[in-house]
């Protein structure tokens, strides 16, 4: 009988200790699906933008994207290399 209580705690020991571990695996999954997400959100451009140019966040901080449309009253400058 003694023999069976022991192994009974022992089991229930590794049981708690196999639960404990099991949440925090799922915790730090959390966390580094979180970071992927915010990483991937930080790094796309909008679509519909107010302008030609706009700046957008970027991991390296502000990003000016987007496309320069010459003015109507400029002529066509020479392309630069």
């Amino acid at each position: 009988m003694a023999a069976t209580q022991s192994t009974q705690r022992h089991g229930t020991t590794l049981w708690r200790a196999a639960c404990r571990a099991a949440a925090a695996l799922r915790a730090i999954h959390d966390e580094q699906v979180l970071m992927w997400e915010l990483v991937w959100q930080s790094s796309r451009v909008p679509e519909d933008r107010a302008g030609p140019l706009a700046w957008t966040p970027s991991l390296d901080g502000p990003r000016l994207t987007g496309r320069q449309l010459p003015s109507p009253d400029e002529p066509q400058a020479a392309c630069r290399p």
